[in-house]
């Protein structure tokens, strides 16, 4: 938009409300639809189904699960529940109400979440500094809209991130590992952060993420009891000791995962032996965080504050494509990688960095792109994507810090809104 006045307050407000409603016709449509069984809802009913209503030490029987599900989705392949206990403890009172009622209800949350996450990122974007630049930016994303018609929790650690972010900035590290913690609910992505975290002696936020695994513990005995923890455990490590299972077939479907080991699975299974590939994709991925601890341990030691936005961006994109499970609508996460990365000052000069980071985000936001993928099932190809995306943020803390960029500029008079 270009205009010589800047928008109204009114304006504003009117366009973040079409851009919910937008956001919330996704999930609607698939509820009216009567699509909701064929979403991911459907495990995460089941889980707090089981909670609430039958023996909860059994919430990892997959044969209960299985008999669940077909119940209520009449579902023909089995999504196994494989989320902490906590989760289906939290679940539990919202499984009381129909399938649909809490579909609907959690996309009204996911939609609310994202008004928050828009809130509270803004201090730290002040690029594009049109506000409705701004609400397309963090609107049009395709993963989101994959998240919401899924029923996914996605936006929810979108939000925990965003606080993780903003309580570092403000020095409160303990408090900063509490919200990070309490993202453990997707712990595949969560572990490799704070592992990075680990790695560059942020002790204080360490601290906070075990006070907050703490709390999920007591929570998840309080769920499914000593017995239900066990049979979490086994559970996990019988998915990790025989992955080609016909049970868990959701579980290893590498081609729909953009990770390292959705990368290397897809491309030399078959070419080459699995241990092979296993020793390639531990390298790969502890490379990439020894990488990232090393550099934010560099950065944090030469006080490189405006290069904090960068070094958190790269180590939540590392995060990511290190999963050792990660599916298309995890990827709304990358929303914040965006958003502080073009909200650093570095972000102003021209460099190569730039314009890699840039062709990353015109991948990132073709909505067509995903299409095609998830048709070719070929998702596992943005690995590289993250990756390319990683490097550049690291490489572009590296350059001479500039003045911080203001938080949000104010109105200007007519004649333009300068960096747009």
């Amino acid at each position: 938009m270009t205009s010589d006045m800047p928008p109204t307050r009114r304006e504003v407000l009117t366009a973040v409300g079409l851009a919910a409603a937008f956001l919330s016709s996704l999930f609607l449509l698939t509820a009216a639809l009567g699509a909701v069984g064929r979403t991911d809802l459907a495990v995460q009913y089941t889980g707090g189904w089981i909670v609430g209503h039958g023996d909860a030490s059994r919430l990892y029987d997959l044969r209960e699960q299985e008999i669940i599900e077909r119940q209520l989705f009449r579902r023909e392949h089995l999504l196994p529940y494989v989320h902490p206990p906590f989760q289906a403890l939290l679940l539990a009172p919202l499984a009381r109400l129909s399938p649909v009622k809490m579909y609907v209800l959690l996309g009204l949350i996911n939609v609310l979440l994202w008004l928050l996450f828009q809130h509270l990122l803004r201090p730290y974007t002040p690029v594009p500094r049109n506000p409705y630049r701004y609400i397309l930016l963090c609107s049009l994303f395709p993963p989101l809209w994959i998240a919401l018609v899924q029923g996914q929790s996605t936006v929810l650690l979108l939000v925990l991130l965003s606080l993780t972010f903003a309580c570092m900035k403000s020095g409160q590290d303990f408090l900063a590992g509490i919200f990070l913690g309490l993202g453990l609910y997707k712990f595949p992505i969560v572990l490799p952060f704070a592992l990075i975290c680990l790695l560059s002696r942020k002790w204080k936020l360490i601290g906070g993420v075990a006070a907050a695994a703490s709390l999920w513990g007591v929570l998840s005995i309080i769920a499914v009891g000593p017995s239900g923890l066990r049979s979490y455990a086994s559970l996990l490590f019988d998915i990790f000791k025989n992955p080609n299972d016909p049970a868990y077939w959701s579980m290893r479907v590498w081609d729909e995962m953009p990770t390292a080991r959705g990368f290397f699975t897809v491309l030399l299974a078959g070419r080459v032996p699995a241990i092979c590939i296993n020793a390639l994709l531990a390298a790969v991925s502890i490379s990439l965080i020894l990488l990232a601890a090393w550099r934010w341990r560099q950065e944090d030691g030469s006080g490189g504050e405006h290069s904090m936005g960068l070094m958190f961006a790269a180590a939540l994109t590392i995060s990511q494509v290190t999963a050792l499970h990660l599916y298309s609508h995890d990827l709304t996460l990358m929303l914040l990688a965006i958003l502080l990365v073009i909200g650093s000052s570095q972000w102003l000069q021209r460099s190569g960095q730039r314009m890699i980071l840039l062709a990353c985000l015109v991948i990132l936001y073709a909505a067509p792109l995903y299409v095609l993928l998830l048709k070719w099932k070929a998702m596992y190809v943005l690995a590289a994507v993250l990756v390319a995306f990683a490097l550049a943020a690291i490489s572009l803390a590296r350059k001479a810090d500039l003045p911080p960029a203001q938080a949000i500029p104010a109105p200007l008079p007519a004649g333009g809104d300068g960096v747009n």
